[in-house]
């Protein structure tokens, strides 16, 4: 078993930090892909915390002992706990790449867990990337934010409603009443769908 260390600089590698409110903490990510992977386990209600570049092990392949870290580690609310491989759909076509996943999956099993491949398809196309992502850029505490505050009491009265009606109705611009959702959405506090459509006015937002 070994470690990888992100947080020591390399001249070889481009790695990119994705600030977590799930962790508190900061995800190491190698990569633009899975800094993206990030967002989807930052705003999947079903995870509660993920690691990336978790513990290593090796595996067996082509009659020799190989060294392996997936990604991530993900925990989600049932307690299930499995391990995320991210990598490009182009690199994952080839049949040396799919006998080397195979072996690691195994090996993974053994362990008593699941090894799970996801792509850039999966993680970049539709809307919920570019959606989380403006999510994200509102995040951070509320206190003192009399704003948000106020849309979350009437939120709080209410099954659902689209954010201009929520503007109209609390007597703010819809700008800055798209902000607050955006800002409780971004703290668990409301939600949005965030896979149908791109984000704006429009949109439902409820507290379920």
């Amino acid at each position: 078993m070994y470690i990888r260390n992100l947080r020591k600089p390399s001249p070889n590698k481009n790695i990119y930090k994705f600030s977590s409110l799930k962790n508190r903490d900061a995800v190491m990510c190698e990569g633009s892909l899975e800094k993206d992977c990030c967002y989807h386990f930052e705003y999947d209600p079903d995870v509660v915390q993920y690691e990336s570049q978790p513990e290593g092990f090796y595996y067996d392949f082509d009659g020799k002992k190989r060294p392996y870290t997936p990604d991530f580690l993900v925990t989600y609310l049932d307690g299930t706990v499995e391990y995320v491989e991210v990598k490009p759909h182009s690199k994952t076509l080839s049949k040396k790449f799919k006998q080397e996943f195979s072996a690691r999956k195994e090996a993974v099993s053994q362990k008593g867990f699941d090894l799970v491949l996801v792509t850039d398809k999966q993680i970049r196309d539709g809307y919920f990337l570019k959606n989380t992502e403006l999510v994200h850029r509102y995040s951070g505490y509320i206190s003192g934010d009399e704003l948000a505050l106020k849309v979350h009491s009437y939120l709080m009265s209410l099954s659902k409603i689209k954010i201009h009606d929520l503007a109209t109705s609390i007597g703010e611009s819809v700008g800055r009443v798209f902000a607050s959702v955006l800002r409780l959405v971004a703290l668990g506090k409301a939600f949005v769908d965030l896979d149908i459509a791109k984000l704006s006015e429009s949109t439902i937002v409820s507290v379920r």
